[in-house]
């Protein structure tokens, strides 16, 4: 009986140490829960009103200073009232008020340009007229010293119009263009003495001639805009030697390299003058992807050995190796006038 009664209480303390949660109970555990969340809600709370109190003193500020704003405007007003009632025997409103606020500024800002209010009203339509025609104070600073010139050469006041003027301008320019002699676009030369050379009878370019001629292309540009012209012609020049191939398939092949569907290592000159053109289709590939050149039309030409240095025409002494011979030449001209070229047709044999 006493073994029976011993492991029933046994059984019990081991139920009960299943409900301990370190060494509480779970009704002592939840009273902890709920004591710590009321301690959170207690601090939210706390803060929630402190914020609210900042809040609401700042909107209290805000209002009062806004009365005191209410306040100033109507003294003010009022004194306005005051002043100029016995004058118009009526009140000002309050847009009245504001335009004479802007006028009272208007005035101050015409003074401290040195105008009085006399002088400004008369020089009014003239600033409009200047404003129409979107002139600035620099603009017209600078028309004041061209005015005085031409008051001086009669140009004002007098009967003479602005056709006489653009008249007698462009006498004086035609004077001065007879008198000066012409200026001519320089030629750039690039010469296999400069590092700007082709491999023997090959119209391929190294990398570091195509790097030159990309470097280059700022220059040609430049030159072709300061003289206002559209048309660049690349020339290509070579030496005496005479070439070893046998056969050309350059009137084949000269389109398709042209319109990028082959390669120009693809083309084979039986003579100079094919290698000369070969080598400034070469040149003008590179050129015209180049973005400043965009706009102008580039033209292969070739000159093969028949052109010296010096747009010289050579003799025929001089058959061997020379470097200064082997060149490509770049001249900017303006475009030819444009003639109407019909289709001649080809007779039958």
């Amino acid at each position: 009986m006493s073994e029976v009664s011993g492991t029933a209480i046994t059984f019990e303390r081991k139920g009960y140490g299943r409900g301990l949660i370190l060494g509480l109970t779970m009704a002592e555990t939840m009273l902890l829960l709920v004591f710590c969340l009321l301690l959170a809600a207690g601090a939210l709370i706390a803060k929630t009103k402190k914020e609210a109190a900042a809040a609401q003193k700042i909107a209290q500020s805000l209002n009062e200073n806004a009365r005191k704003l209410n306040e100033e405007n109507k003294r003010l007003l009022a004194q306005l009232n005051a002043m100029v009632k016995p004058a118009s025997r009526r009140n000002v409103p309050d847009q009245e008020w504001r335009e004479l606020v802007r006028a009272k500024e208007a005035a101050e800002a015409i003074k401290k340009v040195g105008l009085t209010l006399e002088e400004a009203v008369k020089s009014a339509p003239a600033a409009k007229v200047l404003s129409d025609n979107d002139v600035d104070v620099d603009q017209a600073k600078a028309m004041i010293e061209k005015m005085k010139v031409l008051r001086e050469l009669g140009y004002v006041g007098t009967g003479k119009t602005s056709k006489d003027l653009a008249d007698a301008l462009k006498k004086a320019r035609n004077e001065a263009s007879a008198d000066k002699p012409h200026d001519w676009p320089p030629i750039i030369s690039l010469s296999e003495l400069d590092g700007y050379n082709f491999d023997t009878g090959s119209a391929e370019l190294s990398g570091g001639f195509t790097t030159k001629l990309r470097q280059m292309s700022k220059t040609i540009a430049g030159i072709a805009t300061s003289y206002g012209v559209d048309v660049i012609e690349v020339i290509g020049h070579t030496d005496e030697q005479a070439m070893s191939g046998d056969s050309s398939n350059m009137d084949r092949g000269l389109q398709p390299v042209l319109a990028r569907k082959m390669d120009i290592g693809t083309l084979h000159p039986a003579d100079n003058a094919g290698l000369g053109l070969a080598r400034a289709i070469s040149v003008t590939g590179i050129l015209r992807d180049m973005p400043e050149l965009k706009g102008f039309t580039i033209l292969p030409m070739s000159g093969g050995q028949l052109i010296l240095p010096g747009d010289r025409l050579t003799d025929g002494a001089q058959a061997g190796d020379v470097k200064a011979r082997r060149r490509i030449e770049i001249r900017v001209r303006q475009r030819s006038r444009e003639t109407d070229i019909g289709l001649v047709p080809v007779p039958k044999l």
